[in-house]
């Protein structure tokens, strides 16, 4: 196999290495990504939050309410017990049970609305929770399927860098060297083949002569417009 040849092979497996690698990197990232589940805690939490404060305030109501119908049946128990003969005494005992019992109106009215804001704060964090459990659902399927597939990248890429070592080796120092400098400057591609006469990497026409020069074994042949060493095919 000519040089030239190797170092095409060198490139096709290189050019492997680097879909492979980025592909992992994706992986990665994807792997490390919990912004849905984050984002779905949050609102989660947050619907608790509210939640807990309204059912708190309902119960601070709910014993107002409470307290409020015990004073009530303690001063009418006063009131009809049978004790109490000072009219004066009657009629503002009178006058509290019927402040006590506006009061209560006002708290069961205050009441029914807070009801209906917790049964409200209860059904959206039922709805949120019932989502995040669904959101880390999803996450711990995508993850098994991103680990799956990162295995397969990384025995990939440990496949392709031993094939790269040993199609490497007998390549010159100096062409290697060549060889590395245009894949740091030319895009990762220091090899193009010819198609239809043209470099299958920056399109530019080629020569006749240029074209036999490259199928002649010995130096390499370099595109004259983007520099790649050129690859007969």
């Amino acid at each position: 196999m000519s040089q030239i040849s190797i170092l095409y092979r060198l490139q096709q497996i290189d050019s492997q290495l680097d879909n492979t690698r980025s592909s992992l990197i994706n992986i990665e990232k994807a792997l490390s990504d919990t912004s849905l589940v984050h984002t779905a805690q949050e609102e989660f939490t947050e619907a608790e939050t509210v939640y807990q404060k309204e059912a708190k305030q309902l119960r601070d109501i709910e014993n107002k309410v409470s307290d409020v119908r015990v004073k009530i049946e303690q001063s009418e128990s006063s009131l009809y017990s049978g004790k109490i003969h000072n009219p004066k005494e009657m009629q503002d005992l009178q006058n509290e049970i019927a402040s006590l019992k506006r009061t209560i109106g006002s708290l069961e009215d205050r009441e029914f609305e807070v009801m209906m804001v917790v049964e409200q704060a209860e059904a959206t964090l039922k709805n949120l929770k019932n989502a995040l459990t669904e959101v880390e659902g999803k996450q711990i399927e995508q993850q098994a399927v991103l680990s799956g597939e990162r295995t397969k990248l990384l025995t990939q890429i440990e496949r392709l860098e031993a094939e790269r070592k040993a199609t490497a080796q007998p390549v010159p120092s100096t062409d290697l060297a060549l060889y590395e400098q245009l894949r740091n400057t030319r895009k990762g591609v220091a090899v193009a083949k010819i198609t239809s006469r043209a470099c299958g990497a920056c399109g530019a026409m080629l020569s006749a002569a240029l074209i036999q020069s490259s199928q002649s074994p010995g130096q390499a042949i370099r595109c004259p417009s983007c520099g790649r060493i050129l690859y007969p095919g």
